[in-house]
């Protein structure tokens, strides 16, 4: 599970995209448009749903 922020400066997105595109196995990608390199909400909870779920 991979979160980005699109309006991270540290991290740009486009490389994060390319990252996430080159990974093979099973994976989810969510988008935080309003945020950038920092805390972002309801991250945790959606690690854990997707981690009972492999």
């Amino acid at each position: 599970m991979m979160s980005v922020g699109l309006m991270d400066t540290t991290c740009p997105p486009s490389t994060q995209f390319a990252a996430y595109n080159k990974i093979t196995s099973e994976k989810e990608l969510v988008i935080y448009p309003d945020f950038g390199h920092e805390n972002l909400p309801g991250k945790e909870d959606k690690v854990v749903r997707f981690l009972k779920g492999l």
